[in-house]
């Protein structure tokens, strides 16, 4: 059997292994990538872009119904078919020119399932060797362990849904069931929220969590908390469930957000070899090796934060470490987080149980275009230190995953209230709530 030899090979063409490799090959490597699904990894095809594209007509769709109410828009139609095709004709490009990107950069694209076992890659009976081997495999949906479990739909059904529910039921309040909540209910759907914990979002600060699950319910979501899916069953126009605290419902759909479990159970060989961290990830040092020499992890199947962003600059590092003149890793502490809910929920860093300054605001929008009964405020919790450095920040409001990017910066480079108060933020805006002196 003929042996090909690459400096890298990558396993998985999603946002870190696409970083990566295209990074390695402009620094001069010869790079494999290996994937067995589509490029683009579950970002593109059944993660952030999709999801981000409902909620923008989600959040479209909210605000026609409300200016209806007042008289300023008649009222809104929403055609999921149309939406849908548009989704995937865009996805669809996407994957195209991230496999353009790959051809013009000089990467070797194989398709199939790899299997490692020391250095070597097997891929449909072609064995591939390197120097390095990467595994940006990411994650799957987590399977519910319990009666009917294969009636429910996941992250992955919901985002290629080609007609809408009437009404559906999510088991999971993490940011990916609170998104699908909100979103769903955006597009007039009826949505019950079942959790296991007494509170939703609990990685989320406590008060922006408390803020967000006053929304949800504002908007009309049933929040089913402390409480836990035990039993799905087919019943004549949808599914029949019950909870663990023995609540009652049907939905025409049952969606399963309840974590993800990292992809590294089924890669040969190395999958018994590797040390996994508490996550289910596998354990990498600040240079995303693992415990087998010459061989990395980035991405959601590595034990860092799971995110798009994180994943990228990986991948770019990793590039530089191995092929370049070396890197760090991006600080996770300055690492901003957004559940895309309506409006966006947002922090970065710490921020104290008496925030240094904080507040409420409504939108002129709200009062004009909008009955404001019933709508949520937007709010902004800013925490500094006693020398009055920046030490975090929490945002619910239009555009909070961009007004977050912007005091993370600041965070990181030291920002002090003095820092807030000599801004002139532009009027009337959100910003000025909590800048300017």
């Amino acid at each position: 059997m003929q042996t090909t030899s690459f400096d890298s090979i990558v396993i998985g063409g999603g946002s870190g292994g696409l970083a990566f490799a295209q990074k390695a090959a402009e620094l001069g490597a010869n790079v494999l990538l290996i994937e067995h699904e589509d490029l683009g990894g579950t970002c593109v095809n059944r993660g952030c872009v999709p999801k981000k594209i409902l909620w923008s007509a989600g959040q479209l769709h909210r605000a026609m119904v409300a200016a209806e109410t007042v008289g300023v828009f008649g009222a809104p139609a929403f055609d999921m078919a149309v939406l849908a095709q548009r989704r995937d004709d865009h996805i669809a490009g996407l994957r195209t020119g991230f496999e353009n990107s790959l051809d013009d950069a000089g990467v070797t694209l194989v398709r199939g399932t790899a299997q490692i076992s020391g250095r070597s890659v097997t891929v449909d009976g072609s064995t591939y060797t390197a120097t390095n081997i990467v595994i940006a495999t990411g994650a799957r949906p987590a399977i519910m362990d319990i009666e009917g479990a294969s009636l429910l739909s996941d992250s992955r059904d919901v985002l290629s849904w080609t007609t809408l529910p009437a009404s559906i039921a999510i088991s999971g309040g993490g940011y990916i069931g609170c998104e699908f909540a909100a979103i769903f209910r955006a597009l007039g759907v009826h949505v019950t929220l079942i959790h296991d914990e007494k509170t939703i979002l609990e990685t989320f600060p406590a008060a922006l969590a408390d803020h967000v699950q006053t929304g949800l319910q504002n908007a009309g979501i049933h929040l089913c908390l402390d409480d836990s899916l035990s039993a799905v069953h087919k019943a004549e126009g949808g599914l029949d469930y019950t909870t663990a605290g023995g609540q009652t419902g049907t939905a025409e759909a049952i969606v399963a957000a309840v974590g993800r479990t990292p992809n590294v159970d089924n890669l040969g060989e190395i999958s018994e070899a590797l040390v996994l961290a508490s996550s289910g990830a596998i354990a990498v040092n600040d240079m995303l090796a693992t415990n087998v020499p010459g061989v990395y992890a980035l991405g959601d199947a590595a034990d860092r934060m799971p995110l798009t962003p994180v994943a990228t600059a990986d991948g770019t590092a990793l590039a530089h470490m191995l092929h370049g003149d070396g890197a760090t890793l991006t600080d996770l502490d300055h690492m901003a987080t957004t559940t895309f809910v309506y409006p966006p929920a947002a922090f970065v860093g710490q921020v104290d149980e008496e925030a240094a300054r904080s507040g409420t605001f409504r939108p002129l929008s709200d009062d004009i275009l909008t009955r404001a009964d019933g709508r949520d405020p937007q709010m902004f919790r800013i925490g500094l230190d006693k020398d009055g450095t920046l030490t975090g920040a929490q945002i619910v409001a239009a555009h909070a995953e961009d007004l977050i990017a912007l005091l993370a910066a600041l965070r990181r480079a030291g920002g002090t209230a003095t820092d807030l108060d000599r801004i002139i933020p532009v009027h009337p805006s959100f910003a000025e709530e909590f800048t300017g002196s």
